[in-house]
């Protein structure tokens, strides 16, 4: 299927019990068809006790990325009220409360001072905690990488102003931790048309003051910050679909991607937080959408237990130097991999940016 051209729109109530597709989902099922149907769309797990560390710091960072975004509405922007709101959206109203953010944020104190205790208060206040198994990914080593990132802040990021939609009205829009949740209407070369959900969050959401173009804003976090990683975000779909999905929202876009990243641990071999910009266009969104297009007919043709036949790349049973998950089940007859599929349980959990997207507007 060659995807022609597209229009984006929000999603209805009524569709909003269709099923949808994520950037990870997408990514998953191309990375391995069998792993990401099992992992991904139908979440079964193998009974383990082993956490997710690099899900788990990944997403309080994502809370200390925000709690700074959160500052630069309320004092760069001059925006208070607004951060008020969104902050108790964000981490509802008992943590927020202990988070103190108003009072910190008013305080006759150097700006880094002041975001250093907004990130301690944001880390103090999380359910996580170190695991002794993993070394690098500690409350500590947070911390450390957290005062870097308020720092590196300081420097270049209070100069991308946040979207709001009315200066005026607390209660309104602000572009922090957007939850994207749209219908994409495509037209094939062949005249077909088809329409899919997808659903994200975008971390945040810049306008430009005099152009008033939406910029994407993402940050991400990651064990080395070299070159590879870097050029991985070239290509990467989740930045064409968040860019697309924006047009459902936005009438002025500039196609173009802040991108914020952190390395965990703080690293003497390499700088500890950059950022650079990330292009996009329309036809990389199209591409996006016949990759998202394929997954889908993947997950059509392997319903249920017959996930165990979907096709197996084997170049991934060793991703990032470790074994899959699903190493056990894949390697096991095909009799035995039927029971194993059933005893498996199904992980209620969903990603943090998925349940947020869903959650926040009452899916």
């Amino acid at each position: 299927m060659v995807v022609y051209d597209f229009t984006v729109r929000e999603t209805t109530a009524l569709e909003r019990n269709w099923p949808y597709v994520t950037s990870s989902m997408v990514e998953a099922i191309n990375t391995c068809p069998k792993w990401g149907i099992i992992h991904n769309v139908q979440h079964k797990r193998f009974v383990t006790g082993f956490r997710q560390m690099a899900l788990e710091a990944g997403s309080l960072m994502h809370e200390v990325f925000s709690i700074y975004n959160l500052w630069q509405l309320a004092v760069t922007q001059k925006c208070l009220g607004h951060a008020d709101v969104k902050g108790k959206e964000l981490f509802g109203n008992i943590r927020w409360q202990i988070i103190d953010f108003t009072t910190i944020v008013t305080m006759d104190k150097p700006d880094e001072v002041i975001l250093n205790k907004l990130a301690y208060n944001i880390i103090g206040t999380s359910d996580f905690y170190d695991d002794p198994n993993d070394k690098n990914r500690t409350l500590s080593n947070l911390e450390h990488v957290a005062i870097e990132l308020g720092s590196y802040f300081l420097m270049n990021h209070t100069k991308f102003e946040i979207y709001v939609k009315d200066v005026d009205n607390p209660n309104s829009e602000v572009g922090i931790e957007q939850s994207l949740d749209v219908i994409f209407d495509i037209e094939l070369t062949s005249g077909a048309k088809v329409s899919i959900r997808f659903i994200g969050l975008a971390d945040v959401v810049y306008q430009n003051s005099k152009t008033r173009k939406i910029t994407l804003g993402e940050y991400k976090t990651t064990a080395s910050m070299n070159d590879a990683w870097r050029e991985a975000f070239r290509t990467r779909h989740q930045i064409s679909a968040y860019n697309g999905a924006l047009e459902a929202y936005y009438t002025e876009l500039s196609y173009n991607t802040i991108l914020t990243g952190s390395t965990i641990p703080v690293r003497k071999t390499t700088t500890p937080t950059q950022h650079f910009n990330v292009d996009r266009d329309r036809e990389n969104v199209k591409d996006f959408l016949s990759t998202a297009l394929f997954s889908l007919g993947l997950i059509k043709d392997y319903p249920e237990s017959t996930a165990i036949y979907a096709p197996m790349f084997t170049h991934s049973c060793n991703r990032y130097f470790r074994p899959c998950s699903l190493l056990d089940l894949c390697s096991s007859e095909k009799g035995d991999q039927i029971v194993m599929w059933e005893q498996m349980e199904i992980d209620a959990e969903m990603s943090p940016s998925e349940l947020k997207a869903l959650l926040r507007q009452g899916a």
